[in-house]
């Protein structure tokens, strides 16, 4: 392998180097974007169907064991990638050395990982007071070894910015490690049993695919290029340490104090919130983390990234929260069933706080193009802190208490994340306010109409799914319309978003010809 020359973009798709430059960062941007939600489509419509059909299969009681399971693998999980992805994917210089050192480490971190978990299964059992649990976490304890070996592939694909790669490699994993041994285990009645190996198939799976798409020298090496990934591994870890503490120490209390049966329909709830973080804010997020990493020498530039990603992220995410809450009966009602009614308050009340929490993981990816490591593990300890204490107090309330406890974690986090990331870049609240006002507009409106729409329909005693599609539908057209005709709601960031998008929509289509929608992206340039 190469050396990769700080500054350069090193395309996986075909093998050329491109300067650093801002058109090619831009087409490198949509290019990314584009085809990481062509993945997005396919795998969440997939994780629907899956969802869906699982759901009328499996138990809550079932989904509670393998989510408290989930729980203590997750968190080894941290330990054993140790940052190293990250550290591959922002070093300025990569040697082949620094690939074989953190191919050695990884694989290493992966059988110990295994063994420490497997060990520790039973006491784990013991502190959530269930003896159940030792099975399922002895058997995800083989997530470790099977998913190590493709760390590095990973990350040197996220290097080249070769989302396409990515995107096969996604769907593959899914679709082939996931969904059909999900579907085939649950139907065959392997209960909670089809969760855990769906989950080891689908690790196996992405690992293969990755090394096979990624090509990289996997001798072992142990030499000094080992202390210095580690160096900057050690800081990422603790912070996300912390980090999943927030995500899953909600998860952790609920199963701890209320049981599994209410832990199964809390992480049903959390499961459909996540759907719009998952396939849409992280995407965003996981695309600009290497462009902005090169961005880091310009302030300017790095400043208008930042505001225009967080510009995109809320105008999206508020008014699909806003719409998701008024509809959340109809969603659990279709996708999980008639016994999962107990998830929709808690789904209504995460899913307040959807556009907060998409929002500030903007910050995860400026702090992590900066190599701020110090600041991240602040506000993530912050925020684990606020989602355990705020799910201990609401387990008094039951599972409303503790969707509440988490939604104000979620509000004071969004804050604190915007205040550091502001400061780092020596940006002004008042011009990140203006990148989230048109969201919040927009997620106001999407609120009046969903609920105006949503009682029409139920007073004209229409079924769910008419509800939902009807809904959906309604309010979707009404938002689109208002942007037609009045631009300036998505904001100064949001119009300089459409720019971006309008110009490399041109470009990409000029090569085809296609003279109607050259016309149109280059008329969305120009727009003010």
């Amino acid at each position: 392998m190469r050396q990769i020359a700080p500054g350069a973009i090193t395309s996986g798709e075909n093998g050329v180097t491109e300067s650093h430059t801002k058109s090619s960062l831009i087409h490198s941007t949509f290019s990314g974007l584009s085809s990481q939600y062509a993945a997005a489509i396919i795998n969440g419509v997939g994780q629907l169907v899956v969802t869906g059909v699982l759901a009328r299969l499996l138990t809550p009681k079932d989904y509670g064991l393998v989510g408290l399971a989930l729980v203590y693998t997750g968190l080894a999980s941290l330990l054993s990638q140790f940052g190293l992805g990250v550290a591959i994917v922002r070093r300025p210089e990569l040697t082949p050395r620094y690939v074989r050192a953190g191919f050695t480490v990884s694989v290493g971190l992966g059988l110990l990982w295994t063994v420490v978990v497997y060990l520790t299964a039973p006491l784990v059992a013991a502190w959530f007071e269930n003896v159940e649990l030792v099975p399922y976490i002895r058997a995800l304890s083989l997530l470790f070894v099977l998913t190590s070996p493709g760390f590095i592939a990973d990350a040197l694909s996220q290097r080249h910015l070769a989302w396409r790669r990515l995107m096969w490699v996604d769907v593959g994993a899914f679709v082939g490690g996931n969904a059909i041994p999900a579907i085939v285990l649950a139907l065959l009645g392997y209960g909670a049993w089809a969760l855990v190996w769906s989950q080891l198939g689908q690790a196996l799976v992405r690992s293969v695919l990755l090394l096979r798409a990624q090509p990289h020298p996997k001798a072992f090496r142990l030499g000094p290029e080992i202390r210095d990934l580690l160096r900057f591994g050690s800081g990422l870890t603790l912070a996300r340490i912390f980090n999943y503490l927030a995500f899953q120490g909600d998860n952790l209390v609920v199963g701890r104090v209320l049981g599994v049966v209410p832990l199964g329909f809390y992480s049903r709830a959390f499961k459909l919130m996540m759907f719009p973080v998952t396939y849409f804010a992280v995407i965003v997020t996981k695309v600009l983390f290497p462009v902005m990493a090169r961005l880091q020498g310009t302030p300017d530039k790095l400043r208008q990234a930042y505001y225009t990603g967080s510009a995109v992220i809320a105008l999206v995410s508020a008014p699909l929260g806003a719409l998701m809450v008024i509809v959340a009966p109809e969603i659990v009602q279709i996708l999980l069933g008639p016994k999962w009614t107990p998830a929709v308050i808690p789904f209504q009340i995460l899913t307040c706080g959807i556009m907060m929490r998409n929002a500030y993981l903007m910050a995860y990816c400026l702090d992590g193009a900066l190599g701020e490591m110090r600041k991240r593990t602040i506000r993530d300890g912050i925020y684990a802190a606020g989602v355990v204490l705020g799910s201990l107090v609401g387990t008094r309330f039951g599972l409303t208490g503790v969707a509440t406890g988490v939604l104000l974690a979620i509000v004071a986090n969004y804050v604190v994340a915007a205040g550091m990331s502001l400061r780092m870049i020596q940006g002004s609240w008042s011009s990140y306010l203006r990148s989230q006002t048109g969201g919040i507009v927009l997620g106001l409106l999407a609120a009046t109409v969903a609920i105006a729409t949503r009682l029409g329909l139920r007073a004209m005693e229409v079924g769910a799914v008419g509800v939902l599609l009807t809904t959906t539908l309604v309010t979707a057209g009404m938002v689109g319309l208002v942007i037609m005709l009045q631009p300036d709601v998505v904001g100064e960031y949001g119009r300089h978003a459409l720019r971006l998008a309008a110009t490399a929509l041109s470009a990409k289509l000029q090569p085809r010809g296609a003279g109607r929608l050259q016309l149109l992206s280059r008329g969305l340039a120009r727009w003010h």
